[in-house]
């Protein structure tokens, strides 16, 4: 896994910076400086070196203590993943990485649905928990933007909608439904495309901030199981299959 090279005043400094925005919590960086050093590639995150067990190393949190009571890395076979268990709450980890999306547009991951929460749907307040969530974090405060990919229990793949927690998400629905549940499936996202699909064309080289996952289920007071793994950014025809 490769990390960004970041003096300990920065890295404390952004996790000072990290805030909850009722949906989780959103990954906060100043701009770049001249100093700041890119990552090659920004994330590459296949948790060899994560403790069985416990929270994720270099993934942060509001509060740790109760995000440990969600998410651990667990492993099955060679395989090593983040095993996410939300009975009626929400909590959200996120992980710093700082990347030019016309550099690395493409971002891979893998996730498995387990357990779907009960009556959900993530248009509505009251029924807005996901099985799986991935977020893609975009500025700086206060100009945060995201985008939210998730598996969702009932609505239909290609569902673009506003967060019913906060203006500045965007909410796309990539799978939905169990036919797949308890199975691995690997998703690739043209983030730069979606990026300039939902806020236009106005930035000319567009930086994402980090990464979080949310598998939650405060709103229904139900239970949400889902697995995370195998993070990676990607540049142009870049391939990447090296999954156990």
């Amino acid at each position: 896994m490769k990390k960004n090279n970041r003096s300990k005043n920065q890295s404390a400094g952004w996790q000072q910076t990290l805030i909850g925005l009722v949906v989780g919590v959103f990954l906060i960086l100043p701009p770049a400086g001249n100093n700041f050093l890119w990552a090659n590639p920004p994330i590459d995150i296949v948790l060899n070196s994560y403790e069985i067990g416990r929270l994720p190393s270099d993934w942060i949190s509001r509060d740790a203590k109760s995000a440990a009571r969600v998410y651990t890395v667990q492993m099955e076979g060679d395989k090593r993943f983040i095993h996410a268990d939300a009975k009626g709450t929400r909590d959200q980890i996120g992980y710093e990485a700082r990347w030019a999306l016309r550099e690395f547009p493409l971002l891979q991951w893998q996730w498995r649905a387990v357990l779907f929460p009960t009556g959900s749907d993530e248009r509505e307040k009251s029924r807005n928990d996901s099985v799986l969530g991935l977020y893609v974090i975009f500025g700086h405060w206060p100009f945060i933007k995201a985008i939210k990919y998730i598996w969702s229990d009932t609505l239909p793949v290609g569902a673009l909608f506003p967060s019913p927690y906060s203006s500045t998400t965007r909410i796309v629905v990539i799978r939905s439904g169990r036919a797949q549940q308890g199975t691995w499936v690997t998703e690739k996202r043209d983030v730069l495309a979606d990026y300039l699909h939902i806020y236009g064309e106005g930035e000319k080289n567009p930086v994402a901030s980090g990464i979080g996952i949310l598998t939650d289920a405060d709103d229904t007071n139900s239970h949400s199981i889902g697995d995370y793994a195998d993070f990676q950014t990607l540049a142009p025809g870049q391939v990447r299959t090296t999954y156990p």
